[in-house]
């Protein structure tokens, strides 16, 4: 069923009744909108009258991420807002914003601190139409320290500065970043104080606020590899940890594929396990009678269930371990998600009938509430609703045409 009309009604009322303005462009503020959108805020967005959100024009490895005339980039993290292009480096244009920001309750924002002072709609300009907004926004690396303002995109930042690259690399060899994993983790991250500061105003009716970057962020997501290093004195990922528990280990298939076992109370599974691989022999065998005789004998369980493995395709063995309860998965790919039942069955991937006349793949919003996912509706076009929401401001249609032609809305 298409997310357009499966969801549930009382998640597009969580926020309901909130309007969030957001300032900002590419994928990491705009995704912490999106978030706030699935569950029922009305989103507005800002963009520049003449160029949009420049996501809009951006080429992924040498392909644009599109389906017929839509770009998935940015559908995915601008579905169900508004969008109205302004010049806020115009007089009229920073007065409509200004206007905008007066009756919302939150302030959205990826402009670095010069540009949001040099544009006249920092926190104080922005408080001052609206002592009670929250004011939200989200850079590269923090508004503190000696590189405050630096800009930066999460292949930088989150995989290289925060040390994951690091971590997911071998022989010398640098694992490449994937595409949004720290901009998505920080509009996660975003979006969730936003939520606390509504709440917040809710009872105390005191505003916020809200700051987070990718920096913070990767530092969250690879918090046991930052701590655990500070222990031993090193970079943590590089300390050789030998394998000693054979059930909690991956396990190359016949095909190149994989199967990961993880196990971590492996006594509670050894002879269920055993059985369903076929590898009863090995139940009573003495060196590995239980949990301490497999660590000390580990090189040679790991090497009889590499045997094993090896001797069917990750499919045949997805039909052998279909009743086995113990903890493991198959090792998929990303198309596989797309259409991994159980990812469906939950309403985690699913799709959307987009008014360009194709159907778009969605991932939700990472939660349900009262069992059932939201519904799911589409990004707008650039400037699409900018007349419509000019003429909510109460502005008359002699006075868009004008600003039309002053440059200041498309």
């Amino acid at each position: 069923m298409s997310g357009n009309d499966a969801g549930s009604a009382t998640a597009r009322t969580m926020f309901g009744g909130v309007r969030v303005l957001e300032v900002s462009a590419w994928v990491m503020v705009p995704g912490a909108g999106v978030l706030l959108s699935d569950l029922g805020a009305e989103v507005i967005k800002v963009e520049h009258p003449r160029t949009g959100d420049p996501a809009r024009g951006l080429v992924t490895g040498g392909k644009s991420p599109s389906v017929g005339s839509v770009n998935m980039m940015v559908e995915q993290t601008n579905r169900g807002k508004r969008s109205i292009g302004l010049d806020m480096a115009h007089s009229d244009g920073r007065a409509i914003l200004l206007q905008l920001a007066a009756e919302s309750d939150v302030f959205l924002t990826s402009l670095l601190p010069d540009v949001r002072k040099k544009l006249g709609i920092d926190v104080d300009d922005v408080r001052a139409v609206n002592p009670k907004i929250i004011y939200a926004m989200a850079d590269a690396v923090g508004g503190s320290g000696p590189e405050a303002g630096k800009p930066g995109f999460d292949s930088s930042v989150f995989f290289g500065r925060a040390g994951i690259l690091n971590s997911f690399s071998r022989d010398d060899v640098l694992a490449p970043p994937r595409p949004g994993f720290g901009d998505k983790t920080a509009a996660m991250s975003l979006a969730y104080g936003v939520a606390a500061a509504l709440f917040r105003r809710e009872r105390t009716g005191e505003p916020s606020v809200i700051e987070t970057s990718l920096l913070a962020s990767a530092c969250w997501v690879a918090s046991s590899d930052i701590i655990y290093s500070q222990i031993v004195g090193g970079d943590f990922s590089a300390v050789e940890r030998p394998a000693t528990n054979p059930l909690a280990n991956t396990y190359r298939t016949s095909d190149g594929r994989w199967i990961m076992l993880s196990m971590l109370a492996p006594d509670r599974w050894w002879k269920e396990f055993c059985a369903t691989v076929g590898r009863d022999d090995l139940v009573d065998d003495p060196r590995f009678a239980d949990a301490g005789a497999r660590a000390a004998n580990a090189a040679e369980c790991v090497a009889e269930f590499t045997a094993t493995f090896a001797s069917a395709t990750q499919a045949e063995w997805l039909q052998r371990l279909a009743g086995f309860r113990g903890p493991w998965e198959a090792v998929r790919n990303s198309f596989e998600v797309g259409t991994d039942q159980q990812a469906l069955a939950n309403g985690y991937v699913t799709s959307v009938d987009h008014p360009a006349g194709v159907e778009v793949a969605a991932v939700r919003a990472p939660v349900h509430v009262d069992g059932v996912p939201h519904a799911l509706s589409t990004a707008p076009d650039a400037w699409q609703h900018t007349e419509e929401i000019l003429l909510e401001l109460g502005f008359d249609w002699d006075r868009i045409i004008e600003l039309k032609t002053e440059g200041v809305v498309p």
